[in-house]
């Protein structure tokens, strides 16, 4: 069984990006996170193929229905029928030994988003349990993306830092494979190492 890496560990804390995270449309002073954010990190962490996701609907009622219906009278005054469902779902990925299940439910006055909005609130609750979006669940999201912003302009000074440093072109080569993707295409480490290559070419040919 396989261990999680450093670089895993830590995209799986990265908070969320703050589009992903959106006010709850019922309950006030809570929010939601977009499921599709979710899968896309689990495919960041773990790869595309390598994570099996599971999910099927639950009995609502004792008679075994899988909806619990409801109809009533929106404010303008239109009869509208909404659709209650609960989904077991559970995410594995067997490499890493990692199993977790959840059950979670939803309405809407679609049958087939009801179900489906069942599966997605499964998901993102499965995923705080690994530490994927666990910010938002503790009301703390814009702290942690206030705290990454802070980490990765330090880890991009760093490099810079490192960049000006360098005496020739292999040198430069070198500490550019050590820099993960996000320092590599910020603006400032590119204009860093632009210049310490303009540098060291212009000192070899003089």
């Amino acid at each position: 069984m396989k261990e999680l890496s450093a670089e895993q560990q830590l995209l799986i804390k990265k908070p969320l990006p703050a589009e992903a995270v959106k006010p709850h449309p019922t309950k006030q002073g809570m929010s939601t996170i977009k499921a599709i954010y979710v899968t896309e990190r689990l495919n960041d962490v773990f790869g595309i193929g390598s994570w099996a996701l599971k999910t099927h609907l639950l009995a609502t009622a004792g008679d075994g229905a899988l909806f619990t219906t409801r109809t009533y009278t929106t404010s303008n005054g239109k009869e509208r029928t909404e659709y209650f469902a609960v989904a077991k779902t559970t995410i594995e990925v067997p490499e890493y030994g990692i199993y977790y299940e959840c059950i979670a439910g939803a309405s809407n006055d679609d049958m087939g988003d009801a179900a489906k909005g069942a599966t997605t609130d499964g998901i993102t609750k499965i995923c705080s349990y690994i530490g994927i979006g666990i910010d938002v669940f503790k009301g703390q999201h814009d702290q942690a993306l206030k705290l990454e912003e802070a980490r990765v302009k330090l880890e991009i000074s760093k490099a810079v830092l490192a960049i000006k440093k360098c005496e020739t072109v292999e040198q430069l080569k070198d500490a550019k494979a050590k820099f993960p993707e996000h320092v590599l295409n910020s603006r400032d480490f590119k204009e860093a190492a632009t210049e310490r290559f303009n540098q060291i070419s212009a000192k070899q040919a003089a």
